[in-house]
């Protein structure tokens, strides 16, 4: 099965393939706004360096978020697209997952945190399952960075791109600042698509669409103009 990957959530993003297993990453070579002048010439040459053409790809994996609005949106678009030019199926993966799948095996369950933007950031909690896959416990939540951490318990892990940025007295949790944990890959997006691919499951390219969680805050300004 070979299956392209895209993570483009953030200001860094990368490209990945799995052809029959062997995987291959790169990182994009532009960032935030620029990923959408760039991608799809980046996916050929990702492609034709394996000898694949478009209509070799079995599946298309994209992040879909929480993550950088205009990101997210180039990122969507553009596995839509190519499922709707060559008839791949399309697999739709939480940003936040693509980080948790990315701990060593003894760091779980784990909460993990990315910037929400406003002193605040998106939490959600994480345990690695058996057959390699991540299963979240609840939705994807958006707290406070400041006061957020002290809430926790001992025992729990918080790790992921907002980790360093979360600070507070009294605070029972352990925080990690892990390589691990800097950022969602295209490989990881692939490892958890994978697992829904084998099962016969994917989404519906006409409905996908990216996991903003809140508004912008163009929308915001818009909807307190209008009230």
């Amino acid at each position: 099965m070979n299956v392209l990957g895209l993570e483009t959530s953030g200001l860094t993003g990368s490209i990945a393939v799995s052809c029959d297993g062997v995987l291959d990453q790169r990182e994009l070579a532009t960032e935030g706004r620029r990923h959408a002048q760039t991608l799809v010439a980046e996916i050929h040459d990702l492609l034709q360096s394996h000898g694949l053409k478009p209509a070799d790809i079995d599946a298309v994996a994209v992040s879909i978020g929480p993550g950088s609005f205009t990101g997210l949106r180039v990122g969507v678009v553009c596995a839509k697209t190519f499922a709707y030019a060559t008839g791949c199926r399309v697999v739709a993966v939480d940003t936040l997952a693509a980080v948790a799948v990315q701990a060593p095996p003894d760091v779980s369950p784990v909460w993990i945190v990315s910037d929400a933007q406003r002193g605040d950031v998106f939490a959600a909690r994480y345990t690695r399952m058996p057959a390699g896959g991540c299963e979240r416990d609840g939705d994807i939540r958006i707290v406070p960075g400041a006061t957020w951490l002290a809430t926790l318990s001992a025992g729990e892990i918080v790790a992921g791109p907002a980790a360093s940025r979360l600070t507070g007295e009294n605070v029972a949790a352990t925080v990690l600042r892990a390589d691990w944990a800097a950022r969602p890959t295209a490989a990881a997006v692939i490892q958890l698509a994978t697992s829904r691919l084998l099962s016969g499951d994917s989404d519906d390219p006409w409905t996908l669409a990216p996991l903003y969680i809140r508004p912008s805050a163009a929308e915001e300004k818009r909807a307190a103009a209008a009230s």
